[in-house]
């Protein structure tokens, strides 16, 4: 895609977002199809869709297949980061958050072998949670600790959306986490979670491994959260000492 082009996309996205916030365009209704609006902007229907990916990214348009692109309302963010890995940005009306919990035991992958480093096939507890507001889904996380290590069992009784009850579920079987790697990377999203989320808009992955006393990985977790109802905050606190009085 060239820059004009680009441009051109945004041009038409800029129109159709102030059409939406003079409220033209109201909530939960739908827009004019994508042929009438390729008419109206005397571009094609491919064109169209581009401008509204746009929209959709940013938490302004969702297309639900079959019946067409919906104003949607601004959605408060799910808040992952160091502080508890908690939930935030939520107004006292919004509803509670909901969340499911599946504890089972699968065979590591590839991938998960090399996440845990353990070889592949090695036995783990795998514990599933979908967080949902409303109807709206807001995070798939997957967390993984080595049978080796510690044969956890469910269920797992109110579970948080990020699964910060596994830590406490291994301290009360003796092991003890000691230091916690976050990677978060932006990412197009899978065909399995445009489903789930009902959006295109790009998805913050974490991978995350925590490490016991002896440097041994002892829980990992796949974390995908929509771009456009999540963030990551991270918190640092530097310890200053106090300078002493001079004369």
């Amino acid at each position: 895609m060239n820059r004009g082009m680009a441009a051109y996309y945004h041009s038409i996205a800029d129109d159709l977002r102030r059409r939406i916030e003079c409220a033209e365009y109201v909530v939960d209704e739908p827009l004019p199809s994508e042929a009438k609006l390729a008419i109206r902007y005397r571009v094609s229907v491919p064109t169209i869709r581009i401008a509204l990916e746009v929209l959709q990214a940013e938490g302004r348009v969702e297309k639900l297949h079959g019946r067409g692109n919906f104003v949607r309302r601004p959605e408060e963010r799910a808040v992952y980061g160091s502080a508890g890995h908690a939930v935030g940005r939520r107004a006292a009306e919004s509803p509670p958050m909901q969340v499911s919990a599946e504890v089972r035991t699968v065979s590591a992958t590839d991938g998960l072998s090399a996440l845990l480093q353990v070889r592949r096939g090695a036995l783990l507890t795998e514990f599933e949670y979908v967080s949902v507001l409303g109807t709206s889904v807001r995070g798939l996380a997957r967390l993984y600790v080595p049978q080796r290590v510690v044969k956890l069992k469910g269920p797992v009784v109110d579970p948080s959306p990020w699964g910060d009850e596994v830590r406490s579920l291994l301290a009360e079987a003796g092991v003890h986490v000691a230091s916690t790697v976050d990677r978060v990377a932006s990412r197009l999203p899978s065909t399995e979670e445009r489903k789930v989320f009902r959006s295109a808009a790009p998805v913050l992955a974490v991978e995350r491994t925590s490490t016991d006393f002896s440097g041994q990985i002892v829980e990992g977790a796949l974390l995908a959260l929509p771009g456009d109802r999540a963030e990551a905050v991270f918190t640092t606190r530097t310890h200053v000492e106090p300078m002493e009085a001079v004369g």
